[in-house]
């Protein structure tokens, strides 16, 4: 015979993970509307309609639920770059610039997420933030692989170090974000981050 509470536990976990959706959603909604400073867990837990010991129960700090919107946010992103890379065709440049610029339009998307994780990071030791980075490691681990067999297939130049030069292209990316927010609407990142490959990818192509 099932023991009843076996039941009791799945729709306690149910239940849970429910709350735990909510609060993140609703999280993600005042991040947006507030800024990262702006954001209270007070406000969190009044979008999301629960107490403010829920919130911190779905997560421990502020820190700690823009972590949790920025994985989930990397996850969906790399499930994307995985289909992606399976269809890639033509030549090396032109396999890179795909990438990258889903990487682009996946930040453009939560630009503002995005840029309070970028900030704190730069300002902060939190271990959190070095959380979100290293799992968007998983994302970038695509691009290195796409240069690596750039080297094998003779296209990039021998002797290539994948790693910095996946490093190169990550700033590249951090510029062209840097420069949509501090110009706006105005401003054409799909363009821009194009141009910059155009200058950086001949350092990178195997000599003629």
């Amino acid at each position: 015979m099932r023991d009843a509470s076996d039941d009791r536990k799945t729709r306690r976990d149910i239940k849970r993970e429910a709350t735990r959706i909510a609060v993140l959603e609703a999280a993600r909604r005042v991040f947006l509307a507030e800024g990262y400073e702006g954001a209270t867990i007070k406000a969190i837990a009044e979008t999301a309609q629960v107490s403010p010991g829920t919130v911190l129960n779905a997560a421990p700090s502020k820190a700690s639920l823009l972590v949790e919107i920025l994985q989930d946010e990397a996850e969906t992103m790399r499930g994307l770059a995985d289909r992606l890379e399976a269809s890639l065709t033509g030549d090396v440049r032109t396999r890179l610039e795909a990438l990258l610029q889903l990487i682009l339009e996946s930040k453009l998307s939560r630009a503002d997420l995005f840029a309070a994780a970028v900030g704190h990071t730069w300002l902060l030791t939190d271990p959190a933030y070095h959380e979100t980075f290293e799992h968007m490691e998983a994302v970038w681990a695509i691009v290195r692989r796409a240069l690596e067999r750039g080297v094998e297939a003779g296209e990039l130049r021998a002797g290539l170090d994948a790693e910095r030069a996946t490093a190169l292209l990550q700033d590249m990316l951090l510029g062209v974000l840097r420069c949509q927010r501090r110009h706006g609407p105005e401003f054409a990142p799909e363009a821009e981050l194009r141009a910059r490959l155009e200058v950086l990818t001949p350092a990178l192509l195997q000599e003629a």
